[in-house]
C-alpha cells in the first residue's frame, strides 16, 4: 500500500515496451491525497514491486515495479473508488521459435507440479536412504557355511560382546537375534530366521526341541529393540549373550555324548 495520490491525476509508464522481468517505471503526477493502492491481480503476480521512490516535490511519485506476463499490461493504482491505469507492452524473453512456450512467471508466485515433485521426491529419498543405511547397519558380521552351527554361532557371540559400546541397541539385538535364529535353523532344520517369533515358538515346542526354549522365550523382548527402539543397558546385553551362548554349548555337548 502506498500513500499518496493525486487530484487531477496522470500516470505513465516507462518504457512503453519491455522484455519479462526488466526494469519498469510507474510515474504518478498530480495533486497529493491520502489514499491509493497498487492493484495486484488476484489470478497471478502479473507485476512485483521493486521500489517506491520518494516523491519530486509534491506532485510527482515514482514506482519501480517488473512484469512476467507477455503481451499488452496495465498498471493499476486505486484512488478512492476510482481505478487510473497505465499501459505498457511485454515481450516474451523467448526467441521467435519458441514462441509457443509459456510466459515466465516468478519462482513463487504460481502453483507449479515441477515444486510439488520435488517436495515429494525428497523425503521419499531421504527414508529410502535411511531405510538402506539401516538395513546395511543391521547384517550379520560372520556366515559362514564352512563352519559347523555351534562353531559359527560362538565366534559371532564373541565378536558382538567387542560392538556392545560401538554398536546402537538395535543393531546389536538385530545381530544377536539373527545369530541365535540361525543356529536354530541351522541345528533343528527349522525355518528360524524368517519365522516370526510366535511361529518360531510353536516350530520350537512342535519339534520337542526344548533346549531352545530359554532362548527362544527371549525372543519377544529382543523384537522391541529391534523394531520398537526399545533400550537396553551393557549388563543385560551381556546376560543375554551369556544365556545364548550357554544354550549353543549344551546343544553341542548333547550332541558330542550322543556320537
Amino acid at each position: 500500500m502506498i500513500i499518496l495520490f493525486l487530484f487531477s491525476t496522470s500516470i505513465q509508464v516507462t518504457p512503453d515496451s519491455a522484455t519479462v522481468g526488466d526494469s519498469l517505471t510507474a510515474t504518478l503526477k498530480g495533486e497529493i491525497i491520502d489514499s491509493i493502492s497498487i492493484i495486484i491481480p488476484d489470478s497471478f503476480p502479473d507485476i512485483i514491486i521493486l521500489d517506491s521512490l520518494e516523491k519530486e516535490g509534491d506532485s510527482i511519485r515514482r514506482i519501480k515495479f517488473t512484469s512476467f506476463s507477455t503481451g499488452p499490461q496495465d498498471f493499476r493504482v486505486g484512488i478512492r473508488k476510482d481505478t487510473l491505469t497505465g499501459s505498457y507492452f511485454i515481450q516474451s524473453a523467448l526467441g521467435p521459435k519458441n514462441k509457443g512456450l509459456s510466459p515466465i512467471w516468478g519462482p513463487y508466485g504460481f502453483f507449479n507440479w515441477h515444486y510439488l515433485l520435488w517436495c515429494l521426491l525428497l523425503p521419499i529419498g531421504l527414508f529410502g536412504y535411511w531405510v538402506i543405511r539401516r538395513r546395511k547397519g543391521e547384517e550379520v558380521f560372520i556366515k559362514e557355511e564352512e563352519l559347523e552351527p555351534g562353531e559359527e554361532a560362538l565366534k559371532n557371540l564373541k565378536k558382538l560382546e567387542e560392538k556392545v559400546d560401538v554398536w546402537n541397541w538395535n543393531k546389536l539385538y538385530t545381530s544377536l537375534s539373527y545369530t541365535a535364529r540361525r543356529y536354530i535353523e541351522r541345528k533343528a532344520g527349522i525355518p528360524a530366521v524368517e519365522a516370526t517369533t510366535s511361529e518360531l515358538l510353536k516350530l520350537i515346542k512342535r519339534g520337542g526341541s526344548r533346549v531352545f526354549s530359554p532362548l527362544a522365550s527371549r525372543f519377544p523382548n529382543w523384537d522391541l529393540i529391534k523394531f520398537a527402539d526399545e533400550k537396553s543397558n551393557p549388563e543385560v546385553f551381556k546376560e543375554d549373550i551369556k544365556s545364548t551362548r550357554s544354550v549353543v554349548k549344551e546343544m553341542e555337548k548333547e550332541d558330542d555324548s550322543l556320537s
